[in-house]
């Protein structure tokens, strides 16, 4: 279980979809991260409990401290269901921890959007 005060514990594998979202998001922008993918746990959700925004932990690595985060990547893309999709990939004491969903517009957000919708937030 992590301590982010803003999550829901939710123990599972990564989805496919979340595999790959975090493996293009890496080979692009943080490939020294990639090694870390193979052992990436979900650990918690967001708390709203309804956007796909999840918290890692991996096999072996002690769960990241709630703090100071780095931005690893920073997309933006629609999702199937038409809505815009901030995704952001986020380390933490040099550990993967989270991939974050937003809505530029304030829109619910209940999808990722597909890696070729994707594009970069200079």
């Amino acid at each position: 279980m992590s301590n982010m005060p803003y999550a829901i514990e939710h123990q599972r594998q990564l989805s496919e979809e979340e595999r790959n979202l975090v493996s293009f998001l890496l080979e692009n922008e943080a490939p020294q991260y990639l090694s870390q993918l193979a052992s990436l746990l979900v650990i918690d959700r967001c708390g709203c409990g309804k956007c796909p925004t999840i918290m890692f932990g991996s096999q072996g690595h002690e769960v990241p401290e709630f703090g100071e985060f780095t931005k690893l990547a920073d997309y933006i893309g629609k999702a199937d269901d038409g809505v815009l999709v901030g995704v952001m990939l986020l380390e933490r004491n040099g550990v993967i921890s989270e991939l974050e969903a937003w809505s530029p517009a304030g829109e619910d957000i209940r999808k990722w959007p597909a890696i070729e919708n994707l594009a970069q937030i200079d």
